[in-house]
Protein backbone atom coordinates (compact mmCIF):
# COMPACT_ATOMS: atom_id res chain seq x y z
CA UNK A 1 0.00 0.00 0.00
CA UNK A 2 1.32 3.43 -0.89
CA UNK A 3 1.08 6.78 0.87
CA UNK A 4 -0.70 8.10 -2.18
CA UNK A 5 -3.32 5.36 -1.92
CA UNK A 6 -4.10 6.35 1.66
CA UNK A 7 -4.23 10.03 0.73
CA UNK A 8 -6.50 9.38 -2.24
CA UNK A 9 -8.99 7.45 -0.12
CA UNK A 10 -8.96 9.82 2.84
CA UNK A 11 -7.98 13.30 1.72
CA UNK A 12 -10.05 13.25 -1.47
CA UNK A 13 -12.52 10.55 -0.55
CA UNK A 14 -14.74 9.83 2.41
CA UNK A 15 -12.45 7.44 4.24
CA UNK A 16 -11.26 4.01 3.22
CA UNK A 17 -13.36 0.89 3.31
CA UNK A 18 -11.52 -2.36 4.17
CA UNK A 19 -9.39 -3.30 1.18
CA UNK A 20 -9.88 0.04 -0.57
CA UNK A 21 -6.42 1.49 0.09
CA UNK A 22 -4.78 -1.64 -1.26
CA UNK A 23 -7.05 -1.57 -4.31
CA UNK A 24 -6.36 2.05 -5.26
CA UNK A 25 -2.65 2.08 -4.41
CA UNK A 26 -1.64 0.88 -7.87
CA UNK A 27 -2.95 4.09 -9.44
CA UNK A 28 -4.35 6.52 -6.83
CA UNK A 29 -4.55 9.54 -9.14
CA UNK A 30 -6.12 7.47 -11.89
CA UNK A 31 -8.74 6.24 -9.43
CA UNK A 32 -9.60 9.83 -8.46
CA UNK A 33 -9.61 11.21 -12.00
CA UNK A 34 -11.91 8.41 -13.18
CA UNK A 35 -14.52 9.75 -10.76
CA UNK A 36 -14.62 13.15 -12.48
CA UNK A 37 -17.35 12.12 -14.88
CA UNK A 38 -21.04 13.01 -14.86
CA UNK A 39 -23.33 10.80 -12.86
CA UNK A 40 -25.09 8.25 -15.07
CA UNK A 41 -27.87 7.34 -12.67
CA UNK A 42 -29.06 8.84 -9.43
CA UNK A 43 -27.91 6.68 -6.47
CA UNK A 44 -30.70 4.34 -5.40
CA UNK A 45 -31.21 5.86 -1.89
CA UNK A 46 -31.98 9.20 -3.53
CA UNK A 47 -34.47 7.88 -6.07
CA UNK A 48 -37.28 7.57 -3.57
CA UNK A 49 -36.91 11.08 -2.12
CA UNK A 50 -39.79 13.47 -2.82
CA UNK A 51 -39.92 15.66 -5.92
CA UNK A 52 -39.31 19.38 -5.72
CA UNK A 53 -43.05 20.01 -6.11
CA UNK A 54 -43.78 17.62 -3.27
CA UNK A 55 -41.19 19.35 -1.07
CA UNK A 56 -42.74 22.73 -1.70
CA UNK A 57 -46.36 21.70 -1.43
CA UNK A 58 -45.67 19.94 1.88
CA UNK A 59 -44.86 23.25 3.52
CA UNK A 60 -47.84 25.09 2.10
CA UNK A 61 -50.15 22.21 3.02
CA UNK A 62 -48.79 22.41 6.57
CA UNK A 63 -49.37 26.17 6.59
CA UNK A 64 -53.04 25.65 5.77
CA UNK A 65 -53.42 22.91 8.38
CA UNK A 66 -51.67 24.86 11.08
CA UNK A 67 -53.81 27.90 10.36
CA UNK A 68 -56.97 25.83 10.80
CA UNK A 69 -55.67 24.36 14.07
CA UNK A 70 -54.62 27.80 15.27
CA UNK A 71 -58.18 29.03 14.76
CA UNK A 72 -59.49 26.15 16.86
CA UNK A 73 -57.19 27.29 19.68
CA UNK A 74 -58.38 30.88 19.49
CA UNK A 75 -55.32 32.19 17.72
CA UNK A 76 -55.00 34.64 14.88
CA UNK A 77 -54.37 32.39 11.85
CA UNK A 78 -52.41 35.09 10.08
CA UNK A 79 -49.89 35.77 12.81
CA UNK A 80 -50.20 32.39 14.53
CA UNK A 81 -50.52 34.25 17.81
CA UNK A 82 -53.28 34.42 20.37
CA UNK A 83 -56.05 36.62 19.02
CA UNK A 84 -55.10 40.26 19.36
CA UNK A 85 -51.51 39.60 20.41
CA UNK A 86 -48.98 41.98 18.91
CA UNK A 87 -46.20 40.90 16.60
CA UNK A 88 -46.08 38.55 13.68
CA UNK A 89 -44.90 34.98 13.97
CA UNK A 90 -44.76 34.55 10.25
CA UNK A 91 -42.73 36.75 7.97
CA UNK A 92 -41.82 36.11 4.39
CA UNK A 93 -42.72 32.45 4.64
CA UNK A 94 -40.66 32.05 7.78
CA UNK A 95 -41.85 31.15 11.25
CA UNK A 96 -40.21 33.17 13.94
CA UNK A 97 -42.54 33.16 16.87
CA UNK A 98 -43.98 30.83 19.45
CA UNK A 99 -47.67 30.17 19.58
CA UNK A 100 -47.56 28.02 22.65
CA UNK A 101 -50.81 29.15 24.31
CA UNK A 102 -53.75 26.83 24.98
CA UNK A 103 -51.47 23.80 24.77
CA UNK A 104 -50.84 24.55 21.14
CA UNK A 105 -47.17 24.72 20.06
CA UNK A 106 -46.26 25.78 16.56
CA UNK A 107 -42.74 24.50 17.04
CA UNK A 108 -43.99 21.10 18.17
CA UNK A 109 -46.34 20.85 15.21
CA UNK A 110 -43.56 21.95 12.87
CA UNK A 111 -41.14 19.30 14.11
CA UNK A 112 -43.87 16.64 14.03
CA UNK A 113 -44.70 17.49 10.43
CA UNK A 114 -41.22 17.77 8.95
CA UNK A 115 -38.74 15.83 11.06
CA UNK A 116 -39.60 12.46 9.42
CA UNK A 117 -39.11 13.89 5.94
CA UNK A 118 -35.82 15.52 6.96
CA UNK A 119 -34.59 12.33 8.66
CA UNK A 120 -35.24 10.24 5.55
CA UNK A 121 -33.22 12.67 3.42
CA UNK A 122 -30.29 12.73 5.87
CA UNK A 123 -30.24 8.93 6.01
CA UNK A 124 -30.30 8.73 2.19
CA UNK A 125 -27.33 11.13 1.95
CA UNK A 126 -25.46 9.04 4.54
CA UNK A 127 -26.23 5.75 2.78
CA UNK A 128 -24.96 7.12 -0.53
CA UNK A 129 -21.75 8.41 1.03
CA UNK A 130 -21.03 5.16 2.90
CA UNK A 131 -21.70 2.86 -0.06
CA UNK A 132 -20.37 4.88 -2.97
CA UNK A 133 -17.54 3.66 -5.16
CA UNK A 134 -17.01 7.30 -6.20
CA UNK A 135 -16.23 9.00 -2.89
CA UNK A 136 -14.33 11.89 -4.52
CA UNK A 137 -17.40 12.73 -6.59
CA UNK A 138 -19.57 12.51 -3.48
CA UNK A 139 -17.20 14.79 -1.54
CA UNK A 140 -17.58 17.31 -4.35
CA UNK A 141 -21.37 17.05 -4.12
CA UNK A 142 -21.14 17.89 -0.42
CA UNK A 143 -18.63 20.68 -1.10
CA UNK A 144 -20.83 22.41 -3.67
CA UNK A 145 -23.99 21.94 -1.60
CA UNK A 146 -22.16 23.78 1.17
CA UNK A 147 -21.10 26.49 -1.30
CA UNK A 148 -24.57 27.14 -2.72
CA UNK A 149 -26.39 26.96 0.58
CA UNK A 150 -30.08 26.32 0.96
CA UNK A 151 -30.53 25.67 4.66
CA UNK A 152 -33.38 23.96 6.39
CA UNK A 153 -32.62 26.22 9.33
CA UNK A 154 -35.05 28.62 7.70
CA UNK A 155 -38.57 27.38 8.33
CA UNK A 156 -40.30 26.85 5.04
CA UNK A 157 -37.06 25.73 3.43
CA UNK A 158 -36.68 22.67 5.65
CA UNK A 159 -37.87 20.28 2.96
CA UNK A 160 -35.92 21.82 0.10
CA UNK A 161 -32.14 21.21 0.52
CA UNK A 162 -32.21 17.54 -0.58
CA UNK A 163 -34.00 18.26 -3.85
CA UNK A 164 -31.78 21.30 -4.37
CA UNK A 165 -28.68 19.10 -3.98
CA UNK A 166 -30.15 16.55 -6.39
CA UNK A 167 -31.33 18.98 -9.07
CA UNK A 168 -28.93 21.93 -8.95
CA UNK A 169 -25.67 20.41 -7.71
CA UNK A 170 -25.23 16.76 -8.71
CA UNK A 171 -25.67 17.25 -12.49
CA UNK A 172 -22.98 19.97 -12.61
CA UNK A 173 -20.23 18.71 -10.27
CA UNK A 174 -17.86 17.95 -13.13
CA UNK A 175 -19.30 20.50 -15.57
CA UNK A 176 -19.02 24.27 -15.89
CA UNK A 177 -19.37 26.49 -12.85
CA UNK A 178 -21.59 28.86 -14.85
CA UNK A 179 -24.14 26.08 -15.37
CA UNK A 180 -24.19 25.21 -11.68
CA UNK A 181 -24.57 28.88 -10.78
CA UNK A 182 -27.47 29.24 -13.22
CA UNK A 183 -29.20 26.08 -11.95
CA UNK A 184 -28.73 27.17 -8.34
CA UNK A 185 -30.00 30.71 -8.93
CA UNK A 186 -33.15 29.48 -10.70
CA UNK A 187 -33.94 26.62 -8.34
CA UNK A 188 -37.12 27.23 -6.33
CA UNK A 189 -35.30 26.32 -3.13
CA UNK A 190 -32.73 29.10 -3.61
CA UNK A 191 -35.38 31.59 -4.76
CA UNK A 192 -37.33 30.81 -1.60
CA UNK A 193 -34.42 30.58 0.86
CA UNK A 194 -33.01 33.97 -0.15
CA UNK A 195 -36.42 35.57 -0.67
CA UNK A 196 -36.07 36.46 -4.34
CA UNK A 197 -39.45 34.88 -5.13
CA UNK A 198 -41.15 37.99 -3.79
CA UNK A 199 -38.63 40.62 -4.92
CA UNK A 200 -40.42 43.19 -7.04
CA UNK A 201 -38.93 45.97 -9.14
CA UNK A 202 -39.99 49.43 -7.84
CA UNK A 203 -40.80 50.58 -11.39
CA UNK A 204 -42.32 47.32 -12.60
CA UNK A 205 -46.05 47.03 -13.28
CA UNK A 206 -46.60 45.29 -9.93
CA UNK A 207 -44.29 47.72 -8.17
CA UNK A 208 -46.46 50.59 -9.32
CA UNK A 209 -49.72 48.75 -8.72
CA UNK A 210 -49.42 46.03 -6.00
CA UNK A 211 -53.11 45.19 -6.43
CA UNK A 212 -52.19 43.42 -9.68
CA UNK A 213 -51.09 40.51 -7.50
CA UNK A 214 -53.96 40.70 -5.03
CA UNK A 215 -55.80 37.35 -4.68
CA UNK A 216 -58.87 37.16 -6.89
CA UNK A 217 -60.74 35.27 -4.18
CA UNK A 218 -60.63 35.57 -0.39
CA UNK A 219 -57.84 33.42 1.09
CA UNK A 220 -58.32 31.37 4.24
CA UNK A 221 -54.66 31.89 4.89
CA UNK A 222 -51.89 33.31 2.76
CA UNK A 223 -48.19 33.90 3.24
CA UNK A 224 -47.44 37.60 3.58
CA UNK A 225 -45.89 39.14 0.50
CA UNK A 226 -43.38 41.99 0.54
CA UNK A 227 -44.00 44.33 -2.36
CA UNK A 228 -40.49 45.63 -2.81
CA UNK A 229 -36.94 45.00 -3.86
CA UNK A 230 -35.14 42.24 -1.95
CA UNK A 231 -31.35 42.12 -2.23
CA UNK A 232 -30.64 38.86 -0.39
CA UNK A 233 -30.03 36.61 -3.40
CA UNK A 234 -28.05 39.22 -5.34
CA UNK A 235 -25.83 39.93 -2.32
CA UNK A 236 -25.13 36.28 -1.51
CA UNK A 237 -24.40 35.42 -5.14
CA UNK A 238 -21.76 38.15 -5.29
CA UNK A 239 -20.36 37.74 -1.78
CA UNK A 240 -20.58 33.99 -1.12
CA UNK A 241 -21.05 32.24 -4.45
CA UNK A 242 -18.96 34.08 -7.06
CA UNK A 243 -16.72 37.11 -6.47
CA UNK A 244 -16.15 36.84 -2.73
CA UNK A 245 -15.81 39.68 -0.23
CA UNK A 246 -13.47 42.61 -0.90
CA UNK A 247 -13.37 41.78 -4.61
CA UNK A 248 -14.31 45.23 -5.84
CA UNK A 249 -18.10 45.28 -6.09
CA UNK A 250 -20.10 47.95 -4.28
CA UNK A 251 -23.48 48.26 -2.61
CA UNK A 252 -24.70 49.96 -5.78
CA UNK A 253 -23.68 46.87 -7.76
CA UNK A 254 -25.66 44.65 -5.37
CA UNK A 255 -28.74 46.84 -5.71
CA UNK A 256 -28.49 46.89 -9.50
CA UNK A 257 -28.08 43.13 -9.61
CA UNK A 258 -31.10 42.74 -7.33
CA UNK A 259 -33.12 44.81 -9.80
CA UNK A 260 -31.87 42.62 -12.65
CA UNK A 261 -33.22 39.44 -11.07
CA UNK A 262 -36.59 40.83 -10.01
CA UNK A 263 -39.30 38.66 -11.52
CA UNK A 264 -37.18 35.51 -10.97
CA UNK A 265 -39.71 33.56 -8.98
CA UNK A 266 -41.42 30.23 -8.35
CA UNK A 267 -44.28 28.79 -10.35
CA UNK A 268 -45.47 26.57 -7.52
CA UNK A 269 -47.79 27.24 -4.58
CA UNK A 270 -49.11 29.68 -3.61
CA UNK A 271 -48.71 31.35 -7.02
CA UNK A 272 -49.89 28.31 -9.00
CA UNK A 273 -51.95 25.44 -7.57
CA UNK A 274 -50.25 22.07 -7.51
CA UNK A 275 -52.84 20.47 -9.80
CA UNK A 276 -51.98 23.00 -12.51
CA UNK A 277 -48.29 22.16 -12.17
CA UNK A 278 -49.14 18.49 -12.55
CA UNK A 279 -51.30 19.14 -15.63
CA UNK A 280 -48.54 21.24 -17.14
CA UNK A 281 -45.91 18.62 -16.19
CA UNK A 282 -43.84 21.28 -14.46
CA UNK A 283 -42.74 18.99 -11.66
CA UNK A 284 -38.98 19.45 -11.64
CA UNK A 285 -36.84 22.41 -10.66
CA UNK A 286 -36.57 23.73 -14.23
CA UNK A 287 -40.34 23.66 -14.64
CA UNK A 288 -40.84 25.56 -11.43
CA UNK A 289 -38.69 28.53 -12.36
CA UNK A 290 -40.85 31.38 -13.60
CA UNK A 291 -39.93 34.76 -14.95
CA UNK A 292 -42.65 37.26 -14.14
CA UNK A 293 -42.24 40.20 -16.51
CA UNK A 294 -44.77 42.28 -14.59
CA UNK A 295 -42.55 42.13 -11.47
CA UNK A 296 -39.29 42.73 -13.34
CA UNK A 297 -37.60 46.12 -13.04
CA UNK A 298 -37.47 47.51 -16.61
CA UNK A 299 -34.50 49.22 -18.22
CA UNK A 300 -30.73 48.79 -18.35
CA UNK A 301 -28.67 48.25 -15.19
CA UNK A 302 -24.98 48.92 -14.57
CA UNK A 303 -22.97 46.35 -12.58
CA UNK A 304 -19.23 46.73 -11.96
CA UNK A 305 -19.00 49.27 -14.76
CA UNK A 306 -20.79 47.20 -17.41
CA UNK A 307 -24.22 48.13 -18.75
CA UNK A 308 -26.72 45.31 -19.13
CA UNK A 309 -29.45 46.40 -21.52
CA UNK A 310 -30.99 43.01 -22.23
CA UNK A 311 -34.71 42.53 -21.84
CA UNK A 312 -36.38 40.09 -19.49
CA UNK A 313 -34.69 37.02 -18.11
CA UNK A 314 -31.77 37.41 -20.53
CA UNK A 315 -30.50 40.32 -18.45
CA UNK A 316 -30.03 38.20 -15.33
CA UNK A 317 -28.53 35.30 -17.26
CA UNK A 318 -25.97 37.67 -18.81
CA UNK A 319 -24.93 38.95 -15.39
CA UNK A 320 -24.60 35.44 -13.97
CA UNK A 321 -22.48 34.33 -16.91
CA UNK A 322 -20.17 37.32 -16.45
CA UNK A 323 -19.91 36.74 -12.70
CA UNK A 324 -19.05 33.07 -13.31
CA UNK A 325 -16.20 34.09 -15.63
CA UNK A 326 -14.81 36.92 -13.51
CA UNK A 327 -11.17 36.51 -12.36
CA UNK A 328 -12.23 37.17 -8.77
CA UNK A 329 -14.64 34.24 -8.99
CA UNK A 330 -11.89 32.01 -10.38
CA UNK A 331 -9.62 32.91 -7.46
CA UNK A 332 -12.43 32.52 -4.92
CA UNK A 333 -13.41 29.06 -6.17
CA UNK A 334 -9.78 27.95 -6.45
CA UNK A 335 -9.11 29.08 -2.87
CA UNK A 336 -12.14 27.26 -1.48
CA UNK A 337 -11.32 23.99 -3.26
CA UNK A 338 -7.69 24.12 -2.15
CA UNK A 339 -8.73 24.93 1.42
CA UNK A 340 -11.25 22.08 1.45
CA UNK A 341 -8.95 19.36 0.12
CA UNK A 342 -5.40 20.42 1.03
CA UNK A 343 -5.03 22.84 3.92
CA UNK A 344 -6.87 25.47 5.95
CA UNK A 345 -4.21 27.85 4.65
CA UNK A 346 -3.58 26.45 1.16
CA UNK A 347 -0.28 27.05 -0.66
CA UNK A 348 -0.49 30.07 -2.92
CA UNK A 349 1.03 28.10 -5.80
CA UNK A 350 -1.92 25.71 -5.79
CA UNK A 351 -4.49 28.50 -5.68
CA UNK A 352 -2.77 30.34 -8.54
CA UNK A 353 -2.57 27.14 -10.58
CA UNK A 354 -6.26 26.32 -10.09
CA UNK A 355 -7.23 29.91 -10.83
CA UNK A 356 -5.40 29.80 -14.16
CA UNK A 357 -6.99 26.48 -15.10
CA UNK A 358 -10.43 27.84 -14.18
CA UNK A 359 -10.01 30.89 -16.41
CA UNK A 360 -8.42 28.99 -19.30
CA UNK A 361 -11.13 26.31 -19.27
CA UNK A 362 -14.12 28.66 -18.98
CA UNK A 363 -14.81 27.48 -15.45
CA UNK A 364 -14.68 23.75 -16.23
CA UNK A 365 -14.85 22.19 -12.76
CA UNK A 366 -13.67 18.82 -14.01
CA UNK A 367 -10.52 20.47 -15.37
CA UNK A 368 -9.98 22.39 -12.13
CA UNK A 369 -10.35 19.22 -10.04
CA UNK A 370 -8.00 17.37 -12.37
CA UNK A 371 -5.40 20.06 -11.74
CA UNK A 372 -6.08 19.76 -8.01
CA UNK A 373 -5.43 16.01 -8.03
CA UNK A 374 -2.29 16.49 -10.11
CA UNK A 375 -0.91 19.15 -7.77
CA UNK A 376 2.11 17.84 -5.87
CA UNK A 377 0.98 19.79 -2.79
CA UNK A 378 -2.21 17.69 -2.68
CA UNK A 379 -0.19 14.58 -1.86
CA UNK A 380 1.88 16.11 0.91
CA UNK A 381 2.10 13.23 3.43
CA UNK A 382 1.37 15.60 6.33
CA UNK A 383 -2.41 15.54 7.01
CA UNK A 384 -3.39 19.21 7.30
CA UNK A 385 -7.19 18.85 7.38
CA UNK A 386 -9.42 17.87 10.30
CA UNK A 387 -12.60 15.99 9.40
CA UNK A 388 -15.83 17.82 10.23
CA UNK A 389 -18.40 15.73 12.13
CA UNK A 390 -20.41 14.50 9.15
CA UNK A 391 -17.30 13.29 7.32
CA UNK A 392 -16.00 11.71 10.51
CA UNK A 393 -19.18 9.66 11.00
CA UNK A 394 -19.23 8.63 7.33
CA UNK A 395 -15.57 7.60 7.35
CA UNK A 396 -16.11 5.48 10.46
CA UNK A 397 -19.05 3.74 8.80
CA UNK A 398 -16.94 3.07 5.70
CA UNK A 399 -14.20 1.56 7.86
CA UNK A 400 -16.73 -0.52 9.87
CA UNK A 401 -19.17 -2.07 7.39
CA UNK A 402 -21.04 -3.81 10.21
CA UNK A 403 -21.98 -0.47 11.76
CA UNK A 404 -25.73 0.09 11.56
CA UNK A 405 -27.19 3.58 11.90
CA UNK A 406 -30.85 4.45 11.57
CA UNK A 407 -32.03 7.97 10.90
CA UNK A 408 -32.63 8.73 14.56
CA UNK A 409 -29.18 7.68 15.73
CA UNK A 410 -27.60 9.63 12.87
CA UNK A 411 -29.44 12.82 13.77
CA UNK A 412 -28.44 12.43 17.42
CA UNK A 413 -24.80 11.86 16.46
CA UNK A 414 -24.64 14.78 14.06
CA UNK A 415 -26.49 17.04 16.48
CA UNK A 416 -24.24 16.23 19.43
CA UNK A 417 -21.12 16.98 17.38
CA UNK A 418 -22.58 20.21 16.02
CA UNK A 419 -23.15 19.56 12.33
CA UNK A 420 -26.57 18.55 11.05
CA UNK A 421 -26.63 17.96 7.27
CA UNK A 422 -28.78 20.30 5.16
CA UNK A 423 -29.02 22.63 8.13
CA UNK A 424 -26.05 25.06 8.25
CA UNK A 425 -26.71 28.13 10.38
CA UNK A 426 -26.49 30.66 7.53
CA UNK A 427 -25.97 31.17 3.79
CA UNK A 428 -22.19 31.01 4.24
CA UNK A 429 -22.48 27.29 5.03
CA UNK A 430 -20.53 25.12 7.44
CA UNK A 431 -17.01 26.33 8.29
CA UNK A 432 -14.12 24.60 6.55
CA UNK A 433 -11.29 25.14 9.03
CA UNK A 434 -10.41 22.94 11.98
CA UNK A 435 -10.60 25.71 14.58
CA UNK A 436 -14.39 25.63 14.18
CA UNK A 437 -14.62 21.90 14.95
CA UNK A 438 -12.01 21.42 17.70
CA UNK A 439 -14.10 22.59 20.62
CA UNK A 440 -13.74 20.48 23.74
CA UNK A 441 -17.41 19.51 23.92
CA UNK A 442 -17.54 18.56 20.24
CA UNK A 443 -14.42 16.40 20.57
CA UNK A 444 -15.76 14.74 23.71
CA UNK A 445 -19.04 13.93 21.92
CA UNK A 446 -17.01 12.56 19.02
CA UNK A 447 -15.14 10.19 21.36
CA UNK A 448 -18.38 9.13 23.04
CA UNK A 449 -19.89 8.30 19.67
CA UNK A 450 -16.71 6.42 18.62
CA UNK A 451 -16.92 4.29 21.74
CA UNK A 452 -20.60 3.51 21.13
CA UNK A 453 -19.93 2.66 17.48
CA UNK A 454 -17.03 0.39 18.44
CA UNK A 455 -19.09 -1.37 21.11
CA UNK A 456 -21.88 -2.04 18.60
CA UNK A 457 -19.72 -3.81 16.03
CA UNK A 458 -16.86 -5.41 17.99
CA UNK A 459 -16.63 -9.17 18.07
CA UNK A 460 -14.08 -11.46 19.66
CA UNK A 461 -12.83 -12.50 16.23
CA UNK A 462 -12.17 -8.92 15.15
CA UNK A 463 -8.58 -7.66 15.03
CA UNK A 464 -8.49 -3.85 15.28
CA UNK A 465 -4.78 -3.78 14.50
CA UNK A 466 -5.39 -5.42 11.12
CA UNK A 467 -8.23 -3.00 10.40
CA UNK A 468 -6.06 -0.01 11.35
CA UNK A 469 -3.31 -1.07 8.93
CA UNK A 470 -5.94 -1.78 6.28
CA UNK A 471 -7.69 1.64 6.30
CA UNK A 472 -4.78 3.86 7.37
CA UNK A 473 -1.92 2.02 5.71
CA UNK A 474 1.41 3.78 5.97
CA UNK A 475 -0.20 6.77 7.73
CA UNK A 476 -0.69 4.69 10.88
CA UNK A 477 1.92 5.84 13.41
CA UNK A 478 3.83 3.42 15.59
CA UNK A 479 2.42 4.90 18.79
CA UNK A 480 -1.19 4.46 17.64
CA UNK A 481 -0.49 0.96 16.36
CA UNK A 482 0.99 0.02 19.75
CA UNK A 483 -1.92 1.50 21.64
CA UNK A 484 -4.42 -0.45 19.54
CA UNK A 485 -2.40 -3.64 19.88
CA UNK A 486 -2.36 -3.27 23.68
CA UNK A 487 -6.10 -2.70 23.92
CA UNK A 488 -7.86 -4.94 26.41
CA UNK A 489 -10.69 -5.79 24.02
CA UNK A 490 -11.60 -5.47 20.33
CA UNK A 491 -14.08 -2.73 21.24
CA UNK A 492 -11.38 -0.73 23.02
CA UNK A 493 -9.05 -1.24 20.08
CA UNK A 494 -11.67 0.05 17.62
CA UNK A 495 -12.35 3.05 19.84
CA UNK A 496 -8.64 3.89 19.87
CA UNK A 497 -8.57 3.60 16.08
CA UNK A 498 -11.56 5.92 15.54
CA UNK A 499 -10.25 8.39 18.14
CA UNK A 500 -6.71 8.45 16.75
CA UNK A 501 -5.31 11.57 15.15
CA UNK A 502 -4.59 9.61 11.97
CA UNK A 503 -8.26 8.68 11.59
CA UNK A 504 -9.61 12.13 12.37
CA UNK A 505 -7.28 13.92 9.96
CA UNK A 506 -6.83 13.62 6.25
Amino acid sequence: MSNQGVIAANRFGLGARPGEVAAVSADPKGWLLAQLTPERDLPRPLMSLPSTVDDMSAFFKWIRQIAAEAKEHGMDPYHLRPQGAPGAAMAGGGMTGNGGDNGFSIEREYVKAFLPRYAVAVKARYDVAVATDRPFFERLVHFWTNHFVVSGAKPGAITMPPSFERDAIRPHVTGRFADMLMASSKHPAMLFYLDNYHSIGPHSKVGKDPFLRAPKEPQAFSIPQTAGLNENLAREIMELQTLGVRSGYTQADVTSFARVITGWTIAGPPRVPVYQLVLQRRLDAKGLFEFDDEEHEPGPQTIMGKVYAQAGVDQGEAVLNDLARHPATAHFIASKLARHFISDDPPRAVVDRLTTIYLDSDGDLGAVCTALVNSPEAFDPVPHKFKPPEDYVISAARALPALQSDAGSLLRAYGSMGQTPYNPPGPNGWPDVEAEWLGADSIWKRFEWANQAAQSVATTSMNPSDLARDVLGSMLTQSTAQAIARAQSPAQGLTLLLASAEFQRR
